[in-house]
């Protein structure tokens, strides 16, 4: 034990003995009362803490330390309980103020005493917990201001215990889940899966959440209480104990249905004005433009791979004929019917059909050699065959039919894609000068036309 040598107290603490300027130091002070509740004796730290010294507190009474009516009643029916031994007694809060003028707030506690002659009485220990009152009041503040915002936030906000039960949640919350009340959202929910739409979504809510303590922009989408959903914007914060362990988290949400709304008409419009661009008016196939730009990117990606690429040129036989007989409505229908025909025979993802002008078609068949381009070039042209389309414009009556030009190429140096398209050119004007309705590869001309 320390048995060292206490230091004469100082300045305003001067006079006082080392217990009473002890209990100053923690805002304590101690004084006795009589029967009637007259100051009987003052402490040292009684005047330290209040400022009056013995004589002016008994001059004046302990109304001069605490000047509300209310505190005094409170207080004399405290002191008249400690003196009749009641059990149970908690002390007494009061507002007081010191002989400079300064409001404490203090806590009193008394017992009852007998003095040397006999006379009942009570000792009393008055608390200064000025201190933690302010700061109990800052928390109230702060809490009723937060709870306010939260009241009248435009966004959902949640709390998640540990469990991830919910504890807490705000009106805009209830709102945009069509729920009367947070109180019908804690007791309906679960837990904090329990709002999200897809329950996947759920669980990579929550895993981002811990494991990173915080959470930004998760875009997801909440179930509604009549089983519809909205679109929400959602943020996490991690929350800990005292002891520095998780103790649940925070949630806000944004409805961002407008938003996603809008979002979703766009695409729809850019998807609208890509096709637009890319499509033939009239047939509903890829247009000239939409061709050159596949056929550009096919071209590099065949180099790249090293493998074979091959095109069919279609040209519907003496179609002017058949707009002199019938008419251009009747031979805008005709076309809308081939290029149905011709897309029909096409089935594989990569391939391309597209209107290649007036009357002629082009396909596109990636990775595909000569031979399994003339097949499909004689699939379509029975294709077309069979429709029927009557052609009363020839010079012997009979049917609509096509003649196609196939040509196949490996890219490489020192060719280009329009090698390839003058190469299934040739073959078409092959075709049409043997007599029409029929396919003719490149290699099956006898006379190279390109040298």
């Amino acid at each position: 034990m320390y048995r060292g040598r206490c230091e004469e107290p100082k300045g305003r603490d001067a006079g006082l003995s080392v217990p009473a300027l002890l209990l100053s130091k923690v805002g304590v002070a101690c004084m006795e009362l009589d029967g009637a509740g007259e100051v009987a004796q003052w402490d040292g730290s009684a005047e330290a803490l209040f400022g009056y010294d013995e004589v002016q507190i008994r001059r004046h009474g302990l109304d001069r330390l605490v000047p509300s009516k209310g505190d005094v009643e409170s207080l004399t029916a405290f002191f008249k309980a400690c003196l009749r031994g009641d059990d149970g007694l908690q002390g007494v809060p009061t507002s007081c103020v010191t002989h400079g003028g300064r409001v404490l707030f203090c806590h009193w506690y008394a017992a009852p005493v007998r003095a040397a002659s006999g006379e009942a009485g009570l000792a009393v220990v008055v608390k200064n917990v000025t201190e933690q009152v302010l700061m109990a009041n800052d928390l109230h503040r702060v809490r009723s201001q937060l709870q306010g915002i939260c009241e009248k936030a435009p966004i959902g906000i949640f709390r998640a215990d540990v469990y991830r039960r919910i504890v807490m949640a705000n009106p805009e919350l209830s709102w945009m889940l069509g729920y009367e009340s947070s109180a019908h959202i804690i007791d309906s929910m679960e837990a904090v899966t329990s709002f999200f739409m897809d329950p996947e979504q759920g669980d990579a809510f929550l895993f981002q959440l811990y494991e990173g303590e915080q959470l930004s922009r998760f875009r997801c989408r909440f179930r509604r209480r009549d089983g519809s959903s909205i679109w929400v914007l959602c943020y996490g914060q991690m929350i800990r104990n005292v002891a520095g362990r998780p103790d649940g988290f925070y949630g806000f949400c944004i409805d961002i249905s407008r938003t996603v709304r809008v979002e979703n008409e766009l695409m729809r419009v850019n998807h609208e004005l890509r096709l637009v661009s890319i499509l033939d008016g009239l047939t509903r196939i890829s247009n000239r433009r939409h061709f050159d730009e596949c056929m550009a990117l096919e071209w590099t990606r065949h180099i790249r791979e090293k493998e074979s690429l091959a095109l069919i040129i279609c040209d519907i036989d003496h179609f002017k004929w058949f707009n002199d007989a019938y008419g251009h409505q009747a031979g805008d229908t005709a076309l809308i019917r081939i290029a149905q025909a011709i897309s029909a025979c096409v089935h594989r993802s990569g391939d391309l059909v597209a209107r290649y002008g007036g009357e002629e078609f082009v396909v596109i068949l990636p990775f595909t050699d000569l031979s399994g381009a003339r097949h499909v070039g004689e699939v379509i042209r029975q294709a077309v065959e069979a429709l029927a389309i009557p052609h009363k414009g020839l010079e012997v009556p009979g049917c609509v039919t096509l003649s196609l030009g196939v040509a196949a190429i490996r890219p490489g140096p020192g060719v280009n894609s329009e090698t390839l398209i003058r190469m299934a050119d040739h073959a078409l004007y092959a075709a049409k000068a043997t007599g029409r309705n029929c396919c003719i590869a490149f290699e099956d001309i006898i006379e190279d036309p390109l040298n």
